[in-house]
C-alpha cells in the first residue's frame, strides 16, 4: 500500500492519534501533511496541532517554533498564540509568554484562563525581576556562569561584561567584595584563559576606582592578586609558553598597578606594594636564563607605566641596569626589543628619570645606528624622541642640533604611513611624534603632510587601543591646546637680570600658524577619530587622555565656521561623555566646546535624541564665578537655544539649579553677558515656576527686567521686553506689580510702544493689552495718560508687513479698552 499524500487526511489521521495519546504517530503524521500541503491556512492549522504535540512531548522550543509559524499566517490564532505561551512560559522567558497571553485576553476578555494565565505570569515576572535585579544574586550568577566548565562562550561573555559594569559602580563594586569577589577574581586569573584574565583585572580596576577605603580594607586580597597581575604585565608575546592576551590586556595590569598603589593611604602599605614587586622583578633574575631575565624587565616597563615612581626605584636597583645593557648586546630580536621598551618607559618623566637620561642615551643611539631590524630601529629612535623632548616647547631648551628633530620626525612619519609595518611598530612612530611635535617645526611639518595623519586617525580604529594616549599627546601640541604660562614683560626682564632661563616662543607658535594647523587637522578628518577614540573602554581612555581629547575639541572649535564640520561628523555627541567624566580641568574644556557648538548650532541636529538633555548639565556648570567671562557667555548663549526647544529641556534647565545664576548674570556689568542671561531668561519665563519666582515678594527680579527695557541695547531691550510680554501673558498679578515696583514704568512702557525696532515695539504693545486685560483700575490709568495717543498713532498707520505686528498690537489694544468702555469708537 502506497504512503498518504492528502494532506487533509494525514491531519486527520495526526488528530485520531493526538485524542488517543499517540503522541509520536500524531507528529509523524503532522509532518507528512506539513510536506504534502500547499495552502498556507490550512498548513498553519497543522503546525498549531503539531506545536500541541511537541507541548506534551516537553520539546518546548519545537513549540514555539511551530506556534510562530501558525501565528505568521494569522496573527489573531488564540491557539497557537496560547501554546506559544505555555512553551515560552516553561522556557523560561515569561516576558515574551507574557505578552502573547495578554493578546490571548485581548482577542477574549472573558476568557477565565487567559485572564489567570496573565495574572500568574505578571506576578512571576515581578519576582523575577526582584530576584535578578539583586544585586547579590547578580553577582553570584556571574561568577556561576564564568567557573562553569560547560557554559557557552556567549554566556560567559555577557557575564564577564555585566561584571565589569557591575563593579564601575559604587554599590555593584562594594556587593562584589562583599561576596568574596577578590579571592574569586584572583581564580579566574589563575584560569590561564585571556577572556578571564581580562575580565578579572577589569573588574579589579572597577573596583578600585574611587574607593580608597574598600582598597586598604581589602589590601590584603590585593597582594594576594599583586604578583599574578605582575605576572600579568610580564608577559612577552614572542615566547612560547606565554599567557595569551589581547593587544590592551598589559595596559589594562599597568593601569591597575597605578590604582592600587594610588589609593593605599599610608607609607608602610607602599612600601610594602614596592617591596613586593621588587622582590618579584629579583626572582627572576637568572643569569642561566635569558626568557626569565627578560620577563623580569618586561615587568618593570609594566611598573614604568602604571605607579612609575615604583618603577622608577626598581630600575635603579644593582644590577638592572647591567641587564638592559646585556638585552641591548643580545643577538635575539626579542631581548633587544623588551630592553629598548623599558628604556623609554623609563625615560618618561625626564625630571625623575635621570639615571636612565645619563645611562639610556649612548645604549639607544647605539641601537639606533647600528641595527638593521626596523622594529628595534623604531622603538631605539622613540627612546631618544623622549628623551629629546625634555625641553617641551621652549625653543630655547632644544635637545638636539637645528634640523635634528625634524629629521627623526621624518623617519617617523615614514614609518607610520608603511602598511607592510604592523600596528605595534607603526604606533611607536605616534610615540615619537608625540614627544617631537613639542617642536613648532615638526608641527608644521607634520601637519602638511596629510597621508601622514590620515594613517594616525586610521590607527586609532585598530583594535590596540593603547595608541590613544600618543594621538591624543600629538594632536595637543599640534593645535597647542596645552596650558600655557603668561609671560609678564616685568618678571623676563627680572630673569635676565638675575640670569635665570627665559623660555621663549618659537615662530611657529604664534596665533596664525595654529590656526593654520587646525584648519588642515580638521580637512584630514580628525573629529571622526576623535569620535572613535571617545568610544574606547575607560581602562585604555584614562582621564588625562579624555582631557587631552577635550583641549583638541575646544581648540577645534574656536572658529565659528568650524563648528558646522564638527556636528556634520559627530563632535557634539562626542563631546558629551567627555564633559561628564574625567579630571575636572577636561570637563570644563569640553563643556567650553560643547557650549560654543549649541550656542550657534541647532541643538537637535548636533545632539540628537535623548542625549541633548545631557548637554545641559555641562552648560549649568559653566554658570559660575570660577569661569571666565568666554565660558559664561557662550555657556548663556547655548542654554538660550536649548530653553527655545521645548518644555522638557526647560524644565531640566531648571532641575540643574542653573535660575539662580541667570539671574545673576542679569546683573553682571559685562554687557554681553547681561544680554545672554536675559536671552535665556526670555526662554524660561514661561515656566511655572520662574513665573512664581518674579511673583514672590520682597525680590527686584520684575523692577530689573523692567529697567532692563529701558536700556539703550537694542539686544537686551529685546530680550526684556519678550521676558516682560511673556510673563504679562501668564500671569495677570504680574502685569499689576509692574506699576509697584519702579516710578518709572510707565515712560519705559512708553518708550517700548514707540521703538524704531519692529519686534521691540511689538513686545512692549503685548505688554500694553495684556496690563490692559489684567485690571480695570490699571487699565483706566493707562489710557488716560499719552499712551493713548501712541496705541491711535500705531493703530492708524497702513499695513505693513514689516510692522504689522505692532499694528495689530496696538488695534488689539484699542479694542479692548472699546469693549471696556475705556474709550469711544472712532467717528469720521
Amino acid at each position: 500500500m502506497g504512503e498518504i499524500a492528502d494532506p487533509v487526511q494525514l491531519k486527520d489521521e495526526g488528530n485520531k492519534h493526538f485524542q488517543a495519546g499517540e503522541i509520536d504517530k500524531a507528529i509523524e503524521c503532522y509532518t507528512k501533511a506539513i510536506k504534502f500541503s500547499k495552502d498556507k491556512k490550512a498548513l498553519a492549522v497543522i503546525y498549531r496541532n503539531r506545536s500541541a504535540c511537541f507541548l506534551k512531548k516537553e520539546n518546548y522550543n519545537n513549540a514555539v517554533s511551530d506556534a510562530t509559524k501558525a501565528i505568521d499566517v494569522d496573527a489573531a490564532d488564540i491557539k497557537a498564540l496560547y501554546r506559544r505561551c505555555q512553551a515560552l512560559e516553561k522556557l523560561g522567558k515569561l516576558d515574551m509568554a507574557f505578552k502573547d497571553v495578554q493578546r490571548c485576553a485581548t482577542l477574549e476578555p472573558k476568557n477565565k484562563t487567559f485572564l489567570e494565565t496573565l495574572r500568574r505570569l505578571g506576578a512571576e515576572i515581578q519576582q523575577k525581576l526582584k530576584t535578578t535585579f539583586s544585586t547579590d544574586s547578580r553577582v553570584q550568577n556571574m561568577f556561576d556562569i564564568l567557573f562553569a566548565d560547560e557554559s557557552d562562550k556567549e554566556k560567559q561573555e555577557k557575564a564577564a561584561n555585566n561584571l565589569i559594569v557591575l563593579a564601575r559602580e559604587d554599590a555593584g563594586a562594594e556587593r562584589i567584595f562583599q561576596n568574596n569577589g577578590v579571592p574569586l577574581l584572583v581564580q579566574l586569573i589563575d584560569t590561564g584563559k585571556p577572556d578571564m584574565i581580562l575580565a578579572a583585572i577589569r573588574t579589579l580596576s572597577g573596583m578600585c576606582t574611587g574607593h580608597r577605603a574598600r582598597v586598604r580594607n581589602n589590601f590584603t586580597c590585593q597582594l594576594l592578586s599583586l604578583k599574578k597581575i605582575l605576572k600579568v604585565c610580564g608577559q612577552v608575546p614572542d615566547l612560547p609558553d606565554q599567557l595569551p592576551l589581547t593587544e590592551n590586556t598589559q595596559l589594562i595590569a599597568s593601569v591597575l598597578l597605578n590604582k592600587v598603589y594610588d589609593d593605599l593611604r599610608c607609607d608602610p602599605e607602599r612600601d610594602n606594594f614596592r617591596d613586593i614587586c621588587d622582590e618579584y622583578i629579583k626572582s627572576k633574575f637568572d643569569p642561566n636564563d635569558m626568557d626569565k631575565n627578560i620577563h623580569a624587565i618586561n615587568t618593570l616597563s609594566g611598573l614604568l607605566q602604571g605607579p612609575f615612581d615604583v618603577g622608577n626605584v626598581l630600575a635603579g636597583r644593582q644590577g638592572v641596569m647591567e641587564m638592559m645593557v646585556a638585552l641591548c648586546g643580545s643577538e635575539r630580536e626579542v631581548d633587544q626589543l623588551v630592553a629598548v621598551e623599558a628604556l623609554i618607559h623609563a625615560s618618561t618623566k625626564t625630571s625623575k628619570a635621570s639615571f636612565f637620561i645619563s645611562n639610556g642615551v649612548t645604549l639607544l643611539k647605539d641601537m639606533y645606528k647600528k641595527t638593521k631590524n626596523e622594529k628595534i630601529k623604531i622603538r631605539a629612535l622613540v627612546g631618544l624622541c623622549k628623551l629629546g623632548s625634555a625641553g617641551g616647547d621652549d625653543y630655547s631648551m632644544r635637545q638636539f642640533a637645528e634640523g635634528s628633530t625634524e629629521k627623526l620626525a621624518k623617519q617617523c612619519r615614514k614609518w607610520l604611513c608603511n602598511p607592510t609595518l604592523d600596528v605595534r611598530t607603526r604606533k611607536w612612530a605616534v610615540e615619537g611624534l608625540a614627544y617631537l611635535t613639542n617642536d613648532a617645526d615638526v608641527k608644521d611639518d607634520f601637519i602638511d603632510d596629510e597621508a601622514a595623519m590620515r594613517a594616525m586617525f586610521e590607527l586609532t580604529k585598530s583594535k590596540d587601543k593603547t595608541i590613544l594616549y600618543a594621538v591624543a599627546c600629538t594632536l595637543v601640541n599640534c593645535t597647542n591646546s596645552y596650558d600655557k604660562k603668561e609671560i609678564i614683560p616685568e618678571m623676563v626682564q627680572l630673569a635676565k637680570f638675575s640670569k635665570q632661563h627665559v623660555p621663549e616662543q618659537h615662530p611657529k607658535d604664534k596665533k596664525d600658524f595654529i590656526v593654520r594647523r587646525v584648519k588642515k587637522i580638521l580637512k584630514a578628518g580628525v573629529t571622526s577619530a576623535l569620535t572613535v577614540m571617545v568610544k574606547a573602554d575607560n581602562y585604555v581612555l584614562t582621564d588625562q587622555t579624555k582631557e587631552m581629547l577635550a583641549r583638541v575639541f575646544l581648540a577645534l572649535a574656536d572658529d565659528i565656521k568650524d563648528r558646522g564640520t564638527i556636528v556634520a561628523q559627530g563632535g557634539g555627541k562626542a563631546l558629551i561623555p567627555l564633559a561628564l567624566e574625567g579630571t575636572d580641568n577636561g570637563k570644563i574644556k569640553a563643556s567650553h566646546a560643547l557650549a560654543k557648538i549649541a550656542a550657534v548650532s541647532n541643538p537637535e541636529i548636533a545632539f540628537p535624541g535623548e542625549r541633548i538633555y545631557e548637554v545641559v548639565r555641562p552648560l549649568v556648570s559653566l554658570l559660575n564665578t570660577e569661569r571666565d567671562g568666554l565660558e559664561n557667555f557662550e555657556a548663556l548663549l547655548g542654554l538660550t537655544n536649548l530653553a527655545a526647544l521645548n518644555d522638557k529641556l526647560r524644565v531640566k534647565i531648571l532641575k540643574e539649579k542653573a535660575l539662580p545664576e541667570i539671574e545673576n548674570y542679569m546683573f553682571e556689568e559685562h554687557d554681553q553677558i547681561r544680554q545672554a542671561a536675559t536671552e535665556c531668561m526670555c526662554n524660561l519665563v514661561c515656566c511655572k515656576e520662574v513665573q512664581d519666582r518674579y511673583l514672590e515678594d520682597g525680590n527686584d527680579k520684575l523692577k530689573l527686567l523692567i529697567l532692563l527695557c529701558g536700556e539703550d541695547d537694542v539686544q537686551l531691550q529685546r530680550a526684556a521686553a519678550g521676558a516682560l510680554a511673556m510673563l504679562t501673558a501668564a500671569q495677570k498679578k504680574l502685569a499689576v506689580k509692574i506699576t509697584k515696583v519702579t516710578e518709572q514704568w510707565l515712560e519705559i512702557i512708553q518708550r517700548l510702544c514707540i521703538h524704531d525696532n519692529p519686534e521691540i515695539q511689538h513686545r512692549g504693545l503685548v505688554t500694553v493689552f495684556n496690563m490692559l486685560d489684567a485690571d480695570e483700575q490699571l487699565a483706566k490709568k493707562l489710557i488716560e495718560c499719552e499712551l493713548l495717543e501712541i496705541l491711535t498713532f500705531v493703530a492708524k498707520l497702513e499695513d505693513n508687513p514689516k510692522k504689522q505686528d505692532a499694528i495689530n498690537a496696538a488695534r488689539a489694544c484699542l479694542s479692548r479698552a472699546l469693549d471696556g468702555g475705556l474709550i469711544k469708537p472712532f467717528s469720521n
